[in-house]
């Protein structure tokens, strides 16, 4: 009697599991991409200049001694997947996972990408309930800036998340409060106050073809062993079609103060700006558009004022996922965006202005053509008092793809940047005589999309 009731009650428990799992929906998309890279004069680490009065001492930035800088070649590969498990008609569980990235190669010790190519990497992972009064998300979701590319980056935080769905359509809003650091939890800390949070409100209207969206951050970094850092941010996205016609705008303002907790060091004051804008009109079977961007720069570091947008607010850059041009703002170049290497440090504390056009061209359905020439230049024409050559220089870029099925795309690129004498100043040492080698990039990539 025993055996049947045991049984019964397996074959209970199976049926059990069996409907349970017949209630959830599970589905996975993502992608997979192969590429091989190829520098110019560099070691993939942005414009390198060559010493002409060799012998000297305080070179930094790449700076070499070496007259004939080579070059760099690399594979790099990287898979992701997105699945979405939906428990019921209320809860849904969301996650991004690195399964790869990293360079084909690679010893023990890692490459630029760390080592998240030795193990899988759950970047999101949260759940979303659908609640009578709006949507609530918990866990770790995307941490960008917001709507748009510019100065977003593949960021991840802690944040509670609240979705109202009392407004009437095509208004929506969030708020949300995120976690950067719970130092209270620390041992020995339950009485101290170091925690670092975010609390941003955000509105927006949207509609098939016209999103308007503005936010507020709210930055309360309390660490007793430093700095304690209250910033406020104000950030609004524009994205409008007019028949063949469209324009993007995005910009983020910055202000506070980084009070020291170091006796004798001076408080400071954060005052940065960035600003995106971008217009076109598509031609039949031609899209071209005129691209201008803008992140505020610092002539000074040494004293209290903090005006560079990259230097101190955005460290990532002009974020990993804002790449309009190969080289300038290219995933394997360091130099204005944080991808494959990091950004130039110079280059982030003297902001950047530049302006560019872009055109693409479907010649078939399968094969599309692309090319892009843009200039730019630092936003200040000083370091700590010591005048600089602002250009940056003139960049062009080619590129071709070719569909090879529905979801699977080889595309080539080739990016020139003739390099302003920007680069020949920027390591201030005296007597130093330096010139900076024009950088070019081929690379090609392997594609699929699930």
């Amino acid at each position: 009697m025993k055996k049947i009731l045991s049984t019964v009650a397996a074959l209970g428990l199976v049926a059990g599991m069996a409907t349970a799992a017949q209630a959830l929906e599970f589905s996975v998309s993502g992608y997979y991409f192969v590429e091989g890279a190829h520098l110019s004069s560099g070691d993939g680490n942005g414009v390198v200049t060559t010493v002409e009065d060799s012998g000297l001492s305080g070179l930094t930035d790449g700076v070499t001694t070496d007259k004939e800088v080579g070059n760099d070649d690399y594979y790099m590969h990287e898979f992701v997947i997105r699945p979405v498990m939906k428990v019921n008609d209320k809860v849904v569980m969301k996650a991004k996972v690195y399964l790869a990235t990293d360079k084909f190669g690679d010893d023990a010790t890692g490459s630029a990408f760390g080592n998240d190519g030795d193990s899988i990497n759950f970047h999101h992972l949260f759940m979303e309930y659908t609640s009578p009064i709006g949507m609530l998300r918990v866990g770790r979701t995307s941490a960008g800036l917001w709507q748009g590319d510019f100065l977003s980056s593949d960021a991840n935080a802690n944040r509670i998340m609240y979705f109202p769905n009392f407004l009437p359509k095509p208004l929506g809003a969030c708020v949300f409060i995120q976690k950067s650091a719970e130092n209270d939890s620390a041992a020995g800390n339950s009485s101290v106050d170091e925690d670092s949070d975010l609390y941003e409100a955000s509105a927006w209207y949207k509609t098939k073809d016209l999103v308007a969206a503005l936010a507020y951050d709210y930055y309360d970094f309390n660490q007793t062993t430093t700095a304690d850092s209250s910033r406020h941010r104000i950030k609004g996205y524009y994205n409008q079609n007019f028949s063949n016609i469209y324009a993007e705008m995005e910009f983020s303002y910055d202000w506070g103060t980084i009070d020291s907790d170091t006796v004798g060091v001076a408080d400071q004051d954060v005052d940065t700006f960035a600003l995106m804008a971008d217009v076109g009109m598509t031609i039949s079977k031609l899209d071209v558009g005129m691209l201008f961007f803008y992140a505020s720069g610092d002539d000074d570091n040494t004293d209290t004022d903090r005006e560079s947008a990259m230097g101190y607010v955005y460290t990532t850059g002009l974020g990993e996922q804002f790449q309009p041009y190969q080289i300038l703002t290219g995933r394997h170049t360091g130099m204005l965006s944080t991808d494959v290497v990091n950004s130039n440090n110079n280059m982030e504390m003297a902001g950047v202005m530049s302006l560019g056009v872009h055109a693409d061209f479907a010649v078939t359905d399968k094969i599309n053509l692309h090319t892009a020439v843009a200039y730019a230049q630092a936003d200040v024409d000083e370091f700590n008092g010591v005048d600089i050559d602002e250009e940056y220089g003139w960049e062009i870029d080619l590129g071709a793809s070719y569909k090879l099925m529905d979801n699977l795309t080889y595309s080539v690129d080739f990016g020139y940047l003739m390099a302003g004498d920007f680069f020949k100043g920027y390591d201030i040492v005296a007597n130093a005589t330096t010139d900076a080698e024009d950088v070019y990039v081929l690379n090609h990539r392997l594609s699929m999309e699930f």
